[in-house]
């Protein structure tokens, strides 16, 4: 049975001498009345979609520039969407991960130049994608979507998309007021029904398979939730939702004609399908967790992994032929990618943002003078970056760095603050050889204050460990920072030696060792001996883990410098809150000094 394959370029003119001409390379699929897909077995004969627009003018392009980015062009012709950066002089809260700096939304008429902020105050927007009946469209980026009525000019549902982390989303194609989303480690998430005002959680609705992506206009893909093994494919599916064809496991990201790409469950790993006919013909092209993917120009791809280095935050912005190898790979500032309409360039996310050539596969190199932190703050940063990377390298992948741990932590005196002692000992007593895991960081800043007489800085941050086995720990550290010899080292972990409550606890571990010494607590331990009060650091007893603020703090592990016939030994004394100034000793050794 024969089926007529023909491409149709739509144009849409726009009125006026100022006025644009817009295309969509698209093919459409014609069939005669008894044409039955299942008949054709595993072969489609479709040749898909090429997903962006043309200029006839090319004046549209000199819209924006390194601070202004045309995101799209509505359906209708009559109006441009830009981005804009929002100027601030606000320390950067992120010292590890996607940047998320602020943006507005800028809706323009093309015949009056007239404009209207559509949105402000939301993340970089990466992803925009119109309603069936192109009417409504949705930004997303930095986790959060922004949902825009056109006809109405007014957002829809701002209070709860604001609260919702929404990674992922695309149209139902029979429903213009229906849309389905993806959450962090959710691959199917919640359904939004716009016209209702109404949101169904995944685990509410009998859709077992999403729309993710358009092949042509009668075919789309998904993702199909296996819900007997929690596995997640990648399907082919028509306007009812049936299955016609699974092509390969993972999430869909974006497509071009016959290919697309997938990320695996977690976002670690894309793969690459060249030809949906030929499925088992797929390519990986990393196993790395990749922040963005997206097909750019002439059916190339361009996507984003975390550079190597330790120090700055920095990305790998890689650029992938059509056959699968890799044309450029170059260190951006960013990890999201806003493409232009006609997917020739765009824009690399970051303190500034960075334009690319995808014709010539040029990355245009920017000044950053327009970095929002401070000298003292970069270095700071880079120091935390660099502590914490040490860290999770070992617990994640077994990986030791003495080197490492010279570069960034120090003991130091007066207060008594061990952060060197502190990580070694959790090298020594901890065997993490086994663990392989690749993992992704992202690093907030929660709270800062730099003592510039004293050299020092006290800083809480948050950790965010995603890694390729699903999961997702999220812990709070707060960090003592001092500078010696023009480097800054990290000397504390929750040691918080300014605090009040800190001084009051010295005073009860004075009592204490001196119960210690005379044998009226732990008798026969350390009686009679020469004993001097090391690091203080406060814990939560029942996790157990660091305490994130000396509030919250249940317990203190205190480091004993005892003389030992000359030799200097250290001890671990750990005091647990019974009730509100009350502390009561419950334990003195010299094992497992890493841990409570």
């Amino acid at each position: 049975m024969k089926r007529i394959v023909f491409s149709l370029c739509f144009i849409v003119i726009l009125m006026g001498c100022s006025q644009q001409e817009i295309k969509e390379g698209q093919v459409y699929v014609v069939q005669d009345e008894n044409y039955d897909e299942e008949q054709t077995g595993d072969i489609l004969n479709i040749e898909g979609r090429i997903p962006f627009q043309k200029y006839v003018n090319q004046n549209i392009v000199d819209l924006q520039d390194s601070n202004r980015i045309l995101l799209t062009i509505a359906p209708s012709g009559e109006e441009i969407y830009l981005m804009e950066r929002m100027e601030t002089t606000e320390l950067s809260p992120v010292i590890k991960g996607d940047v998320r700096e602020k943006v507005r939304i800028i809706r323009e008429d093309m015949v009056t130049k007239d404009q209207v902020i559509v949105a402000k105050d939301i993340p970089f927007v990466s992803k925009v994608r119109w309603n069936t009946e192109g009417n409504i469209v949705s930004f997303g980026g930095g986790d959060r979507l922004t949902i825009y009525d056109a006809k109405d000019g007014s957002i829809i549902m701002e209070g709860k998309l604001a609260q919702d982390p929404i990674t992922g989303f695309f149209w139902a194609p029979t429903d213009e007021n229906k849309i389905y989303t993806e959450q962090p480690n959710l691959a199917n998430g919640s359904i939004y029904y716009l016209a209702s005002q109404r949101k169904v959680e995944a685990y509410e609705t009998r859709e077992e398979t999403y729309y993710k992506g358009k092949l042509n206009s009668d075919y789309y893909y998904g993702t199909k939730w296996d819900l007997a093994n929690g596995n997640i494919k990648t399907v082919i599916l028509d306007k009812q939702g049936k299955t016609i064809k699974v092509i390969i496991p993972g999430i869909f990201r974006d497509s071009y004609e016959k290919s697309l790409v997938v990320v695996g469950e977690e976002g670690f790993g894309l793969s690459y399908v060249e030809d949906i006919n030929n499925p088992e013909d797929a390519m990986d092209l990393t196993k790395e967790y990749v922040y963005d993917v997206k097909f750019i120009a002439d059916g190339k791809i361009a996507y984003t992994t975390k550079a190597e280095d330790i120090d700055d935050n920095l990305f790998y912005l890689h650029i992938v032929s059509n056959n699968g190898s890799e044309l450029k790979r170059a260190k951006v500032y960013g990890a999201n990618i806003a493409l232009l309409p006609d997917g020739n360039s765009g824009y690399i996310s970051g303190p500034v943002w960075q334009k690319v050539d995808f014709l010539e596969n040029k990355l245009f190199e920017v000044d950053l003078e327009h970095d929002v932190e401070l000298d003292e703050s970069k270095e700071i940063y880079s120091t935390i970056r660099g502590a914490m990377m040490t860290l999770y390298d070992f617990q994640m992948k077994g990986e030791e760095d003495r080197n490492r741990i010279e570069k960034y932590f120090k003991n130091t005196r007066s207060p008594e603050q061990w952060a060197y002692f502190d990580v070694t000992n959790m090298l020594q007593e901890n065997d993490n050889r086994s663990s392989r895991r690749d993992y992704a960081m992202r690093i907030d800043l929660k709270s800062y204050v730099m003592d510039y007489a004293d050299g020092s800085a006290s800083v809480v941050i948050d950790v965010n460990i995603k890694n390729s086995y699903g999961r997702d720990i999220t812990t709070d550290y707060a960090l003592e920072l001092s500078k010696s010899e023009e480097r800054w080292y990290v000397t504390g972990f929750s040691t918080f030696p300014h605090a009040v409550e800190r001084e009051e606890i010295e005073k009860i571990l004075q009592e204490t060792i001196e119960k210690i010494r005379i044998g009226k607590l732990f008798p026969g331990k350390l009686e009679d001996k020469e004993i001097t009060l090391g690091q203080v650091q406060f814990w939560l007893s029942r996790m157990p883990r660091l305490a994130p603020n000396i509030e919250s703090a249940n317990a203190v592990k205190v480091f004993l410098q005892v003389n030992q016939e000359g030799r200097e030994e250290v001890y671990k004394l750990v005091l647990e809150k019974v009730e509100q100034n009350l502390w009561q000793p419950t334990k003195l050794t010299q094992e497992d000094l890493s841990s409570l």
